[in-house]
């Protein structure tokens, strides 16, 4: 762990270099690097192939991201989030930019990345609140200075914030091709959580929502990240466990009225998605709090 000022002819900037404990580095998101800075002359930063994810944002002024084969216009109040691996840079505008930044990592860091991309998630875009912006950085910039001897932990627990606010801006369908109406997909899975218990085909539901089936199958991947068949198992078998712990119906009539029969079949398909047969889920689950 380390920190450093510095006051050059192109910036000047208060940086962290943070070492995380091993355990860090093997179970939990960990920080890498922290800090701010305050362009004084125009320039440009490059960098490629290194093992981190990067997000900023800015605080005043404004420059250009060059990222994936594209140039970004980041302006005051933007963030960006990037993966480092990749070939970037920035540089500011004439109107000289201030930034806060955090680099981190993790075993899950890639595929929360991945998934944001997925889901349209853009490597730069701009929050409605800025304030929560700032206190994200702000609450963890304070933990990682600090001495506190669970301070890894709460570095976690602060990186996690950071995920989920920037997951929670990367659902952006109108960046993704999708295949089929956007308000036809959502009445379709609106149709499955009210009718998961009855006989249902792709076939059925081409004929019902009025679209070729290979059309709305693919369509429903877009749009929720899973497939019809898939998201109708997960929803039966939802059902299924709540009515193993919480009534003392038999396991074949449990798999009847999720839609899920004869017998063998439901055992095989809720031991695919749970690890263990109804029965064993049923014993250990009964009596939990």
């Amino acid at each position: 762990m380390g920190e450093r000022l510095f006051q050059g002819e192109y910036v000047s900037s208060d940086r962290m270099l943070y070492t995380p404990s091993e355990f860090a580095k093997s179970n939990l998101l960990y920080l890498q690097e922290i800090g701010s800075l305050k362009a004084r002359k125009t320039h440009t930063s490059k960098r490629q192939n290194l093992d981190s994810f990067l997000f900023f944002y800015v605080k005043e002024g404004s420059g250009v991201l060059d990222y994936g084969g594209r140039e970004y216009v980041v302006r005051s109040g933007d963030c960006v989030f990037i993966n480092c691996k990749n070939p970037y840079s920035h540089r500011t505008s004439e109107d000289l930019w201030s930034l806060e930044w955090i680099h981190f990592n993790g075993e899950s860091a890639l595929p929360i990345y991945l998934k944001y991309v997925e889901r349209g998630g853009q490597p730069v875009f701009h929050p409605d609140k800025e304030l929560m912006t700032e206190g994200l950085w702000d609450s963890l910039n304070a933990i990682a200075r600090s001495s506190d001897y669970i301070r890894d932990i709460k570095i976690n627990e602060k990186l996690s914030s950071l995920i989920t606010f920037l997951m929670s801006f990367s659902w952006n369908p109108e960046t993704i091709p999708t295949s089929g109406n956007a308000s036809t997909l959502t009445n379709l899975k609106d149709y499955i959580d009210t009718h998961y218990n009855e006989k249902i085909s792709l076939d059925m539901l081409a004929d019902m929502f009025l679209i070729n089936k290979y059309t709305l199958s693919r369509g429903f991947k877009e749009q929720f990240g899973t497939s019809i068949i898939n998201y109708l198992l997960i929803t039966r078998i939802t059902h299924a466990k709540q009515l193993l712990r919480f009534t003392d119906e038999t396991v074949e009539e449990i798999g009847n009225k999720c839609g899920i029969s004869p017998l063998y079949y439901f055992s095989r398909i809720f031991k695919q998605i749970e690890g263990i047969s109804p029965l064993e889920y049923r014993s250990q689950w009964s009596r939990s709090v």
